[in-house]
């Protein structure tokens, strides 16, 4: 039973590095809120738990919307409170529309602020039965955030970090695994028919892995831009691989229907070779960005697609054949792309150790 929990654990352990961090985060903040005497310090508390994210740029965003918002509201809320008198049920009602529908709104067309309306409104209840008055009140909430936002980010720079490179390398191994398994069926449907709900689902699980992706490429950048990191530009990755989906998409509009008999078994052998050499370039692509190791070479998939559009020239050129060799060329051509952007990513490597820990007291000073 313990062998069988540790192994589970080791499979999850990024999930369990999460958990542990965020229990860590709102047990620290409950103990400095205490010493510090707030009022409120359950502020605190749920700010360091909704700041501690999947990677510190994740943390980073969730700390300054939290903040932002959190500031706007309070100033805002307590600007209505002492205000607009709100000593009965009616004009508390009349003071809370005028307290949360601007904020709303604005939540509504910039979600960086959609902590603001949520502040404003527990400002307003709250200082119906409260002693501080509506000034220290706003004060005081952001004092308490500011100080989960502050703990939240220190956990997420010093304890058991997660920097949004790692998860990239992982996301992007997703990804093309997930194109190999999709390139695989196409290149079948070229040569006999297949079921074409299989290859849909194929592209809606590369659509979910691009997708998740391109939400960590976006976290490795704010890490980048806001100096939390040295580590490489991620768009170049996340661009490439955009590409490659396209490639295989025009030749999923090839593969729509199979090629004509005669056509199918001249290029059999091409086709296959293609194929095998094909996935396993994509497979030990996505295991090099994973492991931010050197990548496989790229020259036996090239030798396999010259000799297929070899082959496809000396045939009588239909669509088909012509719309094929137009999607292999742009496959080889960015897939080469990829290789190198691989090979950047591998030597980027690490971070060192200096600059990790200059970039964290550096986001955490901007934080506070």
């Amino acid at each position: 039973m313990m062998a069988r929990l540790r192994i589970a654990l080791l499979r999850r352990r990024a999930e369990v590095r999460h958990g542990l961090r965020i229990a860590i985060a709102g047990l620290a903040s409950f103990a400095l809120a205490q010493a510090l005497g707030l009022p409120q310090g359950y502020w605190a508390v749920f700010t360091a738990v909704l700041v501690v994210q999947g990677s510190v740029g994740g943390s980073w965003k969730a700390a300054v919307d939290r903040l932002v918002g959190t500031l706007l509201g309070a100033v805002y809320g307590a600007g209505v409170a002492a205000l607009v008198p709100h000593n009965d049920v009616l004009m508390l009602g009349a003071a809370l529309a005028i307290s949360l529908t601007p904020l709303a709104l604005l939540a509504a067309f910039q979600p960086v602020y959609r902590v603001a309306p949520i502040t404003a409104v527990i400002l307003l209840l709250g200082s119906s039965a409260s002693s501080e008055g509506p000034f220290l009140a706003a004060a005081l909430r952001t004092v308490e955030v500011s100080l989960g936002g502050f703990v939240g980010m220190a956990v997420s720079l010093f304890v058991l970090p997660a920097r949004a490179h790692a998860l990239l390398g992982q996301a992007a191994n997703k990804v093309l695994q997930r194109l190999a398994d999709l390139f695989v069926d196409l290149i079948g449907a070229l040569l006999a028919p297949v079921d074409a709900n299989a290859i849909l689902a194929r592209q809606d699980a590369v659509r979910v892995a691009l997708t998740a992706l391109e939400n960590i490429s976006d976290e490795a950048a704010r890490e980048k831009r806001n100096y939390l990191t040295d580590d490489a530009d991620p768009e170049p990755v996340t661009r490439t691989l955009r590409r490659v989906r396209h490639d295989l998409v025009l030749i999923g509009r090839v593969a729509a229907k199979p090629l004509p008999p005669e056509t199918s078994a001249a290029l059999q052998p091409e086709l296959s070779a293609v194929s095998l050499k094909g996935t396993r370039l994509l497979r030990g692509l996505g295991r090099a960005f994973a492991e931010r190791t050197a990548p496989p070479a790229q020259e036996d998939f090239q030798d396999a697609l010259t000799r297929v559009t070899s082959e496809m020239d000396a045939m009588t050129h239909d669509e088909q054949l012509v719309a094929l060799g137009f999607a292999f060329e742009h496959l080889e051509r960015n897939l080469e792309d990829l290789v190198l952007r691989a090979r950047e990513f591998a030597q980027t490597g690490r971070t060192s150790a200096k600059a990790v820990r200059r970039s964290g007291f550096a986001g955490l000073a901007m934080t506070a």
